[in-house]
């Protein structure tokens, strides 16, 4: 069995007189998942010989082999040993961020003269500033930004959080063409607690102007969830595009926000609201705030 560095505890307590056990245990660095020992290497050979099926069709094909009988090891078994078997093919270097600029930059230097399908999946590095406490990677798809960018008039910006071990965020921005999302770039983003203030907002500032200066995108709206980061972004590098939150998102944020009970509203300015609002009447006064409620006008609407 391989062993690794991980810097790894294990710690056991025992209660006197008692017949349960609190275990506690912790690895701080990653290392190649364990599988079910069990599996047999006919299997194993099957997997190997099929890693170009998803794991749910490998179990599938894996259950009708064994139709008189279940197997002995379970479906997770299956889905690591093929994990690690098809990670081979894009593991470049045991440092996870030298592997990705090493497979980017195998990818760039793939020809891109026509959008022609050996060629679509070709990549462009793009150069992002040095922020202290982050690291960050990006890169466009240039063949999707020859044939489309020049069309595109709508581009959005969204991120998943924490979605692998390393705790980087994925930035997808999408361009809009003929009424679907088409990808145009992707960065990454791993950042620590003591990391420069602003430090995300000016990486994502660098992904925009790449794309607007050497690509000439010229969007006329933006789009974002309501993180500031991305608002700003958007705002200082397209300034003159109308810039607009997420449909979903807002109507999220107004069901989270209408499900507190018990919480006092924010105290009603009125020129606060006719500054953001000129059609509202001046002599409108929410009934918390009104000092005789039995002589606010009640109205009906159709």
């Amino acid at each position: 069995m391989d062993v690794f560095r991980c810097s790894g505890w294990i710690h056991i307590t025992i209660m006197d007189g008692g017949s349960d056990a609190l275990v506690k245990f912790k690895h701080d660095n990653q290392h190649i998942p364990y599988w079910n020992i069990d599996v047999p290497e006919e299997t194993q050979q099957f997997v190997r010989d099929n890693l170009d099926l998803s794991p749910t069709q490998l179990w599938d094909k894996i259950l009708e082999k064994h139709a008189d009988e279940l197997p002995k090891f379970p479906r997770k078994s299956i889905y690591k040993i093929w994990h690690q078997m098809s990670s081979k093919k894009w593991t470049r270097d045991p440092n996870e961020m030298e592997s990705v600029r090493i497979l980017l930059d195998e990818f760039s230097k793939k020809p891109g003269a026509s959008p022609t399908a050996s060629d679509i999946s070709s990549l462009e590095v793009i150069p992002l500033p040095d922020e202290e406490g982050f690291t960050a990677i990006a890169f466009c798809l240039p063949e999707i930004l020859r044939k489309w960018g020049s069309q595109i008039r709508e581009i959005s910006l969204d991120s998943t959080f924490k979605t692998n071990g390393s705790n980087f965020e994925v930035y997808a921005l999408l361009g809009e063409v003929s009424g679907s999302g088409c990808p145009l770039a992707y960065l990454l983003i791993q950042s620590s607690l003591d990391g420069t203030p602003g430090g995300k907002e000016r990486y994502i500032q660098a992904l925009l102007s790449h794309l607007r200066t050497k690509w000439n995108l010229k969007a006329i709206i933006t789009l974002s969830d309501k993180d500031f980061s991305e608002i700003n972004a958007f705002r200082a590098q397209f300034p003159e595009a109308k810039h607009q939150l997420c449909f979903w998102h807002a109507l999220r944020a107004i069901k989270i926000r209408l499900s507190v009970i018990l919480r006092r509203p924010k105290f009603y300015d009125v020129k606060e609201a006719k500054m953001e609002f000129d059609f509202i009447d001046e002599m409108f006064v929410p009934i918390g705030q009104e000092t005789c409620p039995s002589s606010v006008s009640r109205f009906h609407f159709a």
